[in-house]
């Protein structure tokens, strides 16, 4: 069992609020549990639990290590915005695949009607650290607009699905030397013509996820678990 506290004081551990009401009333843990404790900056300790009272559960530290299950490769994933529930699940399985970023972007095709719930995402993405393993916790950055995407091209190695690229292999647009990596996701409507056109004038690459025309958070599935392929970070 793993659970998130932001601050961690190693002279008094202790699980409050959520993650106390989680521990003690849903998962039922008791004097003696063992369980792993983060604070979403890649460390983790080791923890007994030494009482349970009311409103906390007391943590007596046992280690303190490095998360070994973080990736070696910085991945930022710049998100069009799309349905709410779409947005959310894209947020969870990125965390769960390692992103250490993600940027909601306002492209051509956007819904500007669509709100953007900063709270809600950084508990699912703090949820799906817990679930998955991982100790440190992707920052979710304020929407910026596509203008501003490009500004950023030109400092980064970004990759980007477009559904009428019909050469562009994942394989060939990455580079494995570098560490940082890119990835941009079109919304609903997809990238326009004219936007896929400044993109690659900015520097970023273009590529293919195949014959299939897939859901935006699909394709930041796809695409995220294609570069963590290729830069070597899984082996099938």
């Amino acid at each position: 069992m793993r659970f998130y506290i932001p601050t961690v004081k190693k002279s008094c551990m202790e699980l409050v609020g959520d993650a106390h009401t989680h521990a003690a009333y849903a998962l039922r843990i008791r004097v003696g549990d063992y369980i792993t404790v983060f604070d979403g900056s890649g460390k983790e300790y080791s923890c007994k639990v030494k009482d349970i009272k009311k409103d906390r559960t007391l943590l007596e530290l046992l280690d303190c290590a490095e998360n070994a299950g973080e990736s070696k490769i910085n991945v930022s994933l710049y998100l069009s915005v799309i349905k709410q529930d779409r947005f959310e699940m894209a947020v969870q399985k990125a965390t769960e695949l390692g992103v250490n970023k993600i940027t909601p972007v306002f492209s051509s095709y956007t819904q500007r009607n669509t709100s953007i719930n900063y709270e809600r995402l950084n508990k699912i993405a703090i949820s799906a650290c817990e679930q998955c393993g991982r100790s440190r916790i992707p920052t979710i950055e304020s929407s910026i607009e596509f203008e501003e995407l490009l500004e950023r091209v030109p400092n980064t190695h970004m990759i980007f699905p477009w559904e009428r690229e019909m050469h562009g292999t994942m394989k060939s647009a990455i580079d494995t030397s570098k560490t940082d990596v890119s990835v941009f996701i079109g919304p609903e409507g997809g990238i326009t013509e004219e936007e896929k056109n400044k993109l690659t004038q900015v520097g970023a690459k273009s590529v293919t996820l195949g014959a299939r025309i897939l859901r935006a958070e699909t394709a930041a599935i796809a695409a995220l678990s294609a570069i963590y392929y290729e830069m070597g970070e899984w082996s099938l």
